[in-house]
């Protein structure tokens, strides 16, 4: 009785939220009480699991579960990591939108389609079967088509959720397979126990198809390439939406290919597709986010690169680095959009500030070689003090993380060369390198990777240079003059509005709407 409890608890929820907004708003109740009554409920939810989980850290840890049949509700580290996030950021966007959408008529439908979205969700990190996860997984991909119809009206609204749809149809068309395929050689439906000897019991071939398509869907939830075409299309959807969607459903496809590890993880074929689509979508959007002219535009090109360093982690077969970057960025991505307003405030004053005073020739390459020797200097002091046998996937995502550590304070001090800025940046560093890697190990001890097979190490040269060569472009245009003007016509032009997506009128006209 205990476990029905505390899984019910964590799970039911959204769905008691979304059901009591719909309810009481259609018995006359306004849309900001429905708002509030709906948020307050989800708050007691995320309470709830947290208490779970301190019982759990504090004792042995054990998972609870509730079986119905051959399916089953699993309560395991990952998902009691991932309900916590899930539930609390969606009680605190819930939150932000009573104030954001008050007086507007789809306020209520925000509200029920938030909480479905959220339910499903839990639903989806709490499966402890795959038929269970596939139905959660559709589910989500419904609710957030659901969500992002909160301004339907809106022509460019339309276009996002007609993009979003058609992909999303498509994928899930394509997870579906593999899914039955499984649950067909299984007789029934599979627990993650018994993925891996049901997924052996399979011709190789057919394994191989099965794994391949398993990771179809992952990349298209999560925007990836060749699916990141409908993220950057769904900017008309509220600020709430946009935050609910940024921090939690793209972060869906590292969920999905954790879950299916012992299916699709014992073929390096497909761990080294699943590592260059990661790889290409980093340097893809982080060369668009620099001529995005927006601030969500940004925003949203910044959440398909960090999505594209998640699956390459997956890739490498690092999965509690990827689900320590997806919480973090899950907080770190809601926070920037739900203050986005503020964002917009800043440059304007930035934009106004008079223009920097000439710098030494010496800067520069001081500049670089400081960023370069702290960044190091602190990740290997992390690594000594915290994890001082790491597997060489973990290594290598360590020295990525050292060279975006040391680009962005090179930029900081090629920007403004003082002290003040070095010793600022390099306390800075050493805080985040110590966090990052004192919470790296606890995620390693807590989630514990069932497998090694994963793409080479090496192979993390490729974004790397990626990402050296779009610095290289932004910073000295002139010396690459070529190849910066077909770079930059390139990353444009998915930065561009298509006319499709705007009003009739101020298509053909063109004047804008």
């Amino acid at each position: 009785m205990l476990d029905w409890l505390v899984v019910g608890g964590v799970t039911l929820t959204p769905w008691i939220a979304g059901f009591c907004a719909a309810i009481f708003a259609r018995s006359g109740m306004s849309g900001d009480t429905a708002a509030r009554l709906a948020a307050t409920v989800v708050g007691f939810g995320f309470a709830g699991t947290v208490t779970v989980a301190i019982a759990s850290a504090a004792g042995v840890h054990r998972t609870t579960w509730v079986v119905f049949g051959s399916t089953s509700v699993q309560l395991d580290a990952l998902a009691l990591i991932l309900s916590m996030l899930v539930l609390g950021l969606s009680a605190l966007i819930q939150v932000f939108a009573i104030r954001y959408l008050r007086g507007d008529r789809r306020q209520v439908w925000f509200v029920v389609s938030a909480n479905l979205l959220t339910g499903f969700t839990v639903l989806m990190v709490c499966a402890g079967s795959v038929a269970l996860f596939a139905v959660a997984w559709v589910g989500a991909g419904v609710a957030l088509v659901l969500l992002l119809a909160t301004y339907r009206p809106l022509a460019q609204a339309r276009d996002g959720i007609r993009r979003t749809g058609i992909r999303f149809v498509i994928a899930d068309t394509v997870f579906l397979i593999p899914v039955l395929i499984l649950l067909v050689a299984a007789g029934g439906d599979v627990p993650w126990a018994r993925l891996g000897s049901v997924t052996d019991s399979l011709p190789l071939p057919l394994t191989l198809t099965c794994a391949a398509l398993l990771v179809v869907p992952a990349l298209a939830r999560s925007s990836q390439i060749p699916f990141h075409g409908w993220l950057p299309f769904t900017l008309a959807a509220p600020t709430p939406v946009s935050a609910l969607m940024h921090a939690g459903v793209v972060n869906a496809g590292a969920i999905l290919l954790i879950r299916f590890a012992p299916a699709i993880a014992p073929h390096q074929a497909v761990m080294i597709g699943v590592f260059l689509a990661g790889a290409a979508t980093l340097v893809y959007a982080s060369a668009v986010r620099l001529v995005r002219p927006d601030v969500k535009g940004r925003l949203v090109y910044s959440t398909m690169a960090q999505m594209g360093f998640m699956i390459l982690a997956c890739g490498l077969g690092a999965y509690a680095a990827a689900i320590f970057h997806l919480v973090a960025h899950s907080l770190f991505k809601s926070t920037l959009f739900l203050g986005a307003g503020m964002g917009v405030r800043q440059h304007a004053v930035d934009r106004d500030l008079p223009p920097r005073p000439t710098r030494s020739p010496f800067a520069v390459p001081v500049a670089v070689s400081l960023s370069v020797l702290v960044a190091l200097a602190a990740l290997t002091a992390a690594k000594w003090m915290f994890s001082p046998t790491v597997s060489a996937a973990s290594a290598g995502l360590l020295a990525f993380v050292a060279l975006t550590a040391a680009v962005a304070l090179g930029a900081a001090l090629r920007t403004t060369f003082t002290l003040r800025t070095f010793l600022t940046g390099t306390a800075s560093i050493g805080v985040l390198a110590f966090g990052y890697v004192a919470l790296l190990h606890v995620f390693t001890a807590a989630l514990e990777p069932a497998t090694t097979v994963a793409a080479p190490a090496w192979l993390l040269v490729v974004p790397v240079i990626g990402l050296v060569l779009v610095q290289l472009l932004s910073r000295n245009p002139n010396r690459f003059e070529t190849l910066r003007d077909v770079v930059y016509a390139r990353t444009m032009a998915p930065a561009l509005p298509r006319l499709s997506a705007l009003p009739r009128s101020s298509a053909t006209s063109g004047v804008p709407s």
